[in-house]
């Protein structure tokens, strides 16, 4: 995976990423919805066979796969993000997903990684449109998935479980659609 776009380079993940990809996830308001994350990444270490995996998959166009990818500043090749998407099996839908360094917040990297991401899977699938999910509680992201062209269908309350990384009781479902050619 390569996508260029204005200011990034979206890539694989690389070995080389584990000790930034460590620090983010330990980051006061990624941790806050990501702690599923963190909780199971106790060093950088631990991230070895999940960057090896992602390496095996890197020539996989199945989006029912969950795979992430390394954003990157043109020119710098430092991790600031992870934008990515995969099969969720709690709607049955195909999910995206992203994250982002809390010193790169706020610049609008992950709204382009998102809407460079998005366009490439609609570039190698049939999928009408990809989700996202997003805490009531996280307001950022909720911007980001705006500014992306998402549009919010409904807030949800899970019933008979909790979603994970759930901060509140409910959740925005959105959905944004392959554009008509």
């Amino acid at each position: 995976m390569h996508i260029e776009t204005p200011r990034l380079i979206i890539r694989d993940l690389e070995q080389k990423d584990k000790e930034q990809i460590f620090k983010i996830v330990w980051q006061k308001n990624v941790v806050r919805f990501m702690h599923d994350w963190s909780e199971n990444i106790p060093d950088a270490e631990s991230l070895t066979g999940y960057v090896d995996w992602h390496q095996s998959q890197k020539d996989s166009t199945d989006l029912y796969e969950s795979k992430r990818y390394a954003i990157t500043i043109k020119g710098k090749d430092r991790l600031i993000g992870c934008v990515g998407f995969g099969f969720e099996d709690t709607v049955n839908e195909v999910e995206m997903a992203y994250f982002m360094d809390e010193d790169f917040q706020g610049r609008g990297y992950a709204t382009e990684a998102l809407c460079a991401l998005f366009d490439w899977c609609m570039s190698v699938s049939s999928l009408p449109y990809l989700i996202l999910t997003i805490d009531a509680a996280n307001t950022a992201s909720q911007r980001v998935a705006e500014k992306a062209g998402f549009e919010c269908f409904e807030e949800r309350r899970p019933i008979s479980h909790q979603q994970p990384n759930m901060v509140s009781p409910t959740y925005f479902y959105y959905r944004k659609y392959r554009k008509n050619d």
